[in-house]
C-alpha cells in the first residue's frame, strides 16, 4: 500500500484507492471492538467516522475510482452507517441532557431522567442491530472490497498520450465543486433561515470538511479553513440537537402520562435552548461564516495546488444544458478543427473564422488531461492547412465559439454544429483558482467534465454520438 504521507503527490487513481483502503482498515478495527462490546461508545463513533469518510472518498473521487466499489457495497455501507448514526445520535442526545442538567428547572430534571432512561433502552436495542448488520454486510465482503480497490484496469484512448494527474489536483477540483455547493446552500439558508435549510448548509459544510480532513497533517495550510467550518458545523449541530430533543420529549410525554408534566417542562427547556441557539444562527451569521471561510480558501487551495504541478495550460470545462442567451448575443467565431492520425501525439488543425471575416489557421499539440495540460501552438499557412486537412476526415468537429469576459474570467461557450452539444471552458491563472459561475451561466451548468475523456475534443471528433443531456 502507498505510504499515506506523500499520498497527494501520487497518481490520483492509486492514491484515492489507498485512501479508501485506509478507511476500510479503520472500519475493520472498530468492528473488532464492537464484536466484543456493542455498547462501546468510542467504537461506535470510530466506526461511523471511518464509514462516513470512506463514503465521502468514494463520492468525491468517483471519476478516478470507477468500478472500485459496487453499488451493492455502497448500499451495505449506507445501511451500517445509518444504524451507527442512530446509535451515535442517541449518544449525543444523552450527553446533551447530562451537560445541561444543572441548568434545568427541577421539574425538567425529572423529565430528563425519564427521557434519558428511554434513550438508554433504545440505544441498547439499536446497538444489537449493529453487530448483525456488520456480520451480514461487512465481514463477508471485506476481502472482496479490498481486492477491488487494489486491482483495477485503466481506460485508455488509442493515440492519446497518458498524463495522470496527482491526487492533489483532483482534491483542488473537488474543493471547487464543494465550495460552490456550500455557497448555494448558505445563500438559501441566509435568505430563508428555517431549520431544514440551515441543516442543508451544515451538510454542505460537512462535505467540504470531508475533503480537507485527510490532509490536515500533510498540508497545514488547510487547517484554518477546516477549523472555521468545524466551528460552524458544531454550532448548527447544537441547535439541531436541542430541536430534536424537544420533539422527542413531546412525543414521549404523549405516551407517558405519569411523567407528562416533567417531560413537557423538559421540552420547554430544550425549545428555549433551541430558540436561543437559532437566534444566534440567523442569516447574517451564516453569511459571515461563509465569508470567513472563503477568505481562507486561496491559501488552502494554493498549498494543495503547489503539490500538484505548475507551468501548464490550466482550464476547466463544463457541460451545459443549452446555449446561454447572454453568450449568443455576442458575435461568434466559427471553428472547424480536425486531428491528424497519430500514435503518441495527435496534432490538431484548426480554421477559425472571426465575426469580421478574418481567418486564422493553426496547428496545435496538447499533452495531458484534466485541469492542467501542456499546450504547444503555432500559426500555419493556408496552403499547408488545406493540404493536410483531408487527412483529418475521420476526426473532425465544427462549432461556433462565443467568448464572454465576466469579471476576472473569460468564458468560451462552444455550440457544436454537428450534434446537440454545448460546452464552456474557462482558463485559470493557476490550479488553485476557485471560480463561481456568473448569473447568466449558472442555470445552464450540468456538471464539470474537465477530467472526462469523452469530452476531450479529439474524442468528440471520433464519436459524434456524444450529445447534451436530455431533459
Amino acid at each position: 500500500m502507498i505510504d499515506p504521507a506523500p499520498l497527494l503527490t501520487h497518481a490520483a487513481p492509486d492514491a484515492a484507492r489507498a485512501l479508501a483502503l485506509g478507511f476500510l482498515v479503520r472500519i475493520a478495527e472498530a468492528r473488532e471492538q464492537l464484536r466484543h462490546d456493542v455498547t462501546n461508545v468510542e467504537a461506535v463513533h470510530d466506526a461511523r467516522v471511518a464509514i462516513t469518510r470512506l463514503r465521502a472518498t468514494l463520492r468525491a473521487y468517483h471519476e478516478v475510482l470507477s468500478g472500485a466499489f459496487s453499488k451493492r457495497g455502497r448500499r451495505a455501507l449506507q445501511r451500517i452507517n445509518r444504524a451507527l448514526g442512530e446509535v451515535r445520535d442517541l449518544d449525543v442526545k444523552r450527553a446533551w441532557l447530562t451537560q445541561h442538567l444543572d441548568a434545568m428547572p427541577e421539574l425538567a430534571q425529572h423529565g430528563a431522567g425519564a427521557l434519558g432512561a428511554d434513550i438508554d433502552r433504545k440505544r441498547d436495542k439499536h446497538a444489537q442491530r449493529i453487530d448483525a448488520l456488520f456480520t451480514r454486510h461487512f465481514d463477508a465482503d471485506l476481502e472482496s472490497w479490498q481486492h477491488r480497490l487494489r486491482h483495477y484496469n485503466e481506460r485508455r484512448i488509442v493515440g492519446e498520450p497518458v498524463v495522470v494527474e496527482p491526487l492533489a489536483a483532483v482534491v483542488v477540483q473537488q474543493l471547487h465543486h464543494a465550495l460552490h455547493r456550500l455557497e448555494q446552500a448558505v445563500k438559501y439558508a441566509s435568505e430563508h433561515p428555517d431549520s431544514e435549510r440551515v441543516h442543508a448548509a451544515r451538510i454542505a459544510i460537512k462535505r467540504v470538511r470531508a475533503l480537507l480532513v485527510p490532509w490536515l497533517n500533510e498540508v497545514p495550510a488547510v487547517r484554518p479553513l477546516y477549523d472555521t467550518l468545524s466551528d460552524a458545523q458544531d454550532a448548527i449541530g447544537q441547535s439541531r440537537d436541542a430541536h430534536l430533543l424537544t420533539l422527542r420529549a413531546r412525543r414521549f410525554a404523549l405516551n407517558d402520562t405519569a411523567d407528562e408534566p416533567s417531560l413537557s417542562a423538559l421540552a420547554d427547556f430544550c425549545d428555549d435552548e433551541r430558540e436561543r441557539l437559532s437566534s444566534a444562527l440567523a442569516g447574517p451569521w451564516l453569511a459571515d461564516v461563509h465569508m470567513a471561510a472563503m477568505r481562507l480558501v486561496p491559501e488552502s487551495a494554493h498549498a494543495l495546488s503547489a503539490i500538484a504541478r505548475a507551468d501548464h495550460e490550466i482550464e476547466r470545462k463544463f457541460l451545459l444544458s443549452a446555449a446561454p442567451p447572454h453568450a449568443t448575443q455576442v458575435p461568434g467565431m466559427r471553428i472547424a478543427q480536425g486531428w491528424l492520425p497519430g500514435e503518441k501525439l495527435r496534432e490538431r488543425l484548426r480554421r477559425s473564422v472571426h465575426a469580421d471575416g478574418t481567418v486564422e489557421w493553426t496547428r496545435t499539440v496538447k499533452i495531458g488531461t484534466g485541469v492542467a495540460r501542456i499546450e504547444v501552438e503555432e500559426s500555419t499557412e493556408p496552403l499547408l492547412f488545406e493540404s493536410l486537412w483531408p487527412l483529418t476526415a475521420a476526426a473532425r468537429v465544427e462549432k461556433v465559439r462565443y467568448t464572454v469576459t465576466d469579471g476576472a474570467f473569460t468564458w468560451e461557450v462552444d455550440v457544436f454544429l454537428d450534434r446537440e452539444l454545448v460546452l464552456v471552458e474557462v482558463e485559470l491563472p493557476s490550479t488553485d483558482t476557485l471560480v463561481s459561475f456568473p448569473e447568466w451561466l449558472a442555470p445552464f451548468v450540468v456538471r464539470d467534465v474537465t477530467g472526462e475523456a469523452e469530452y476531450i475534443n479529439a474524442h468528440l471528433a471520433r464519436d459524434r454520438r456524444i450529445h447534451a443531456p436530455t431533459a
